[in-house]
């Protein structure tokens, strides 16, 4: 299983709480009965929760600067993080890869411009439209330039021109054409993808390189301890280039394991706090419930389904 940063929170909050909630019953048990200046109830466990919060930190910061061997993705470069030497930071994605996926997003940018005044009485598209034009047209001309292969600029040249032209037409009609847009993102789908295929060959190739070389550096127990982080939004999270990659050379059964995707994070101090987290609490639940991965899901999961069976009835379907 994967992580976010809001898992990542939640996970160091139950960490809190079954901490908090054992040293609470030891400090009632031999509380005196009547103390004057004692803070009221809540406010000792409020104390007592930041005390733990701070000892959990402090803890993580430890236990995160020993998981090492690391390696973090983040999308053109990546990061590999041993023991006792500085970390070394390389780019593995060569400029064709932006190329091609800057002439699909041509396309992509044409349909995101247009598509939500389809059949609109509405000129709020016309600016954006008239802009994107111009740029476009001044992109066309530099195909030649940029690095193409010979036998991939006709591609580039057809999603250019098919772009150029419905900007044209939908600007001298004053509306945007539903079946027009849609017949204009049917044509150019297999030309996109063909883009995404060739970016995608180039970064793995980059990224094979890299981490090959890397590997050879590594003795067979580092290889074996590596933890690899890959950064990025939540849209690419399935079939993630980077993860598939690490899949087959990690193995499958590492995904959520050693093996992480840091939804939501964009940089890498913030990875390393979440690799910490995830150590941190995997060796919490191998001491208390042996399972490393039981804080890899909600604390309250369990007790949630069991009131849930209490409430709804343990038969009842989960609405959709």
């Amino acid at each position: 299983m994967a992580f976010s940063p809001l898992s990542f929170r939640n996970r160091a909050a139950c960490v809190v709480a079954i901490l908090a909630s054992l040293a609470g019953c030891a400090t009632d048990a031999s509380r005196p009965a009547t103390t004057a200046a004692a803070p009221p109830r809540e406010q000792a466990l409020l104390d007592l929760n930041k005390q733990v919060r701070a000892n959990y930190a402090e803890s993580k910061r430890e236990l995160m600067l020993r998981a090492r061997p690391a390696i973090v993705v983040a999308f053109d470069d990546a990061t590999l993080l041993r023991t006792g030497l500085p970390a070394e930071t390389r780019s593995f994605t060569p400029p064709l890869y932006h190329r091609y996926k800057d002439v699909a997003h041509v396309a992509l940018g044409v349909w995101a411009t247009l598509a939500p005044w389809t059949d609109r009485d509405s000129r709020a598209w016309v600016a954006p439209l008239e802009t994107l034009l111009q740029r476009a047209r001044a992109a066309r001309t530099t195909l030649d330039d940029v690095g193409f292969p010979a036998d991939r600029l006709a591609r580039q040249r057809l999603i250019f021109d098919q772009s150029i032209a419905l900007m044209e037409r939908t600007l001298a009609a004053g509306r945007v054409d539903g079946p027009a847009l849609a017949g204009f993102a049917h044509t150019l789908a297999a030309p996109v993808l063909a883009n995404g295929d060739d970016a995608a060959a180039l970064q793995i190739d980059g990224l094979h390189a890299l981490v090959s070389r890397w590997r050879a550096e590594l003795s067979p127990d580092e290889w074996g301890r590596l933890h690899v982080l890959v950064l990025g939004p939540k849209m690419p999270r399935v079939d993630n280039l980077a993860i598939q990659y690490f899949q087959r050379v990690m193995g499958r059964g590492e995904l959520g394991r050693r093996l992480l995707y840091a939804e939501g994070i964009f940089d890498r101090d913030a990875a390393l706090g979440l690799l910490g987290t995830v150590v941190t609490d995997r060796a919490l639940a191998v001491a208390f419930f042996g399972d490393p991965m039981r804080m890899d899901r909600d604390f309250l999961s369990d007790g949630s389904r069991r009131r849930l069976d209490q409430v709804f009835g343990p038969d009842a379907a989960v609405r959709r």
